[in-house]
């Protein structure tokens, strides 16, 4: 078994989940293990369906879907993570990785989202950058992949600024199924595309950020 899954069952093991604590503006953040609580499965589900235009696929959004989707695609899933983001001990957003490319040493940044309402100037890019760096060490991994629509200019701006590469512009078509839709890669014509994914890619030497000026404690 590889570093990544070895580590990832570890951190799925970890009696309080905490594996990075940040202070950005005398704020405490801390990430920890997503849970089956009520006020996650609460967050999560809001938070889907605030955003759910940037989302490769679309269904009819429960909170029930939403606690099983912890349970089976992430907590029992032996490929993917998703930790909550704390401020000052309150729940406002979440981030996290999954799948593994072990020909490219690889794992994709997934699942990156915060309560719109909650406005702090730059958290989700420390954040981010922070998480990114600790992929790195705990992962060590060579690469980290990632995709978002490119009409998710914010997002994208946020990457950025962590020193992520747009390697390919992908075209997308809207295909329906089963009370669901689901953006697929359109191949035969780009002028037909209604949307298109950026393919974005980071390496630890293109990580942006000095890291001896920002306060943050790793744990695992």
């Amino acid at each position: 078994m590889t570093n990544f899954f070895d580590k990832l069952n570890y951190i799925k093991k970890i009696d309080n989940g905490k594996i990075l604590e940040i202070i950005y503006q005398n704020y405490l953040i801390e990430l920890k293990l997503v849970d089956i609580n009520d006020d996650t499965v609460n967050l999560l589900y809001s938070l889907r369906k605030q955003f759910r235009n940037m989302f490769a696929t679309d269904f009819v959004m429960t909170k029930s879907k939403t606690k099983q989707w912890i349970k089976k695609d992430i907590l029992e899933n032996k490929e993917r993570v998703l930790f909550m983001i704390y401020v000052d001990g309150e729940k406002i957003g979440c981030i996290g990785n999954g799948g593994y490319d072990i020909q490219k040493n690889s794992s994709r940044l997934d699942n990156m989202m915060k309560d719109p309402t909650y406005e702090i100037r730059g958290i989700m890019t420390i954040i981010e950058k922070v998480y990114l760096k600790w992929m790195f060490d705990c992962f060590q991994l060579s690469k980290i992949t990632g995709y978002l629509f490119s009409d998710n200019e914010k997002m994208m701006m946020i990457h950025k600024k962590c020193g992520w590469i747009l390697l390919d512009k992908v075209p997308l078509k809207k295909t329906y199924k089963d009370n669901g839709s689901r953006w697929k890669i359109n191949d035969s014509n780009q002028k037909n595309s209604e949307r298109f994914f950026n393919i974005i890619e980071l390496t630890k030497k293109d990580l942006m950020g000095n890291f001896n000026d920002i306060e943050y404690k790793e744990y695992v």
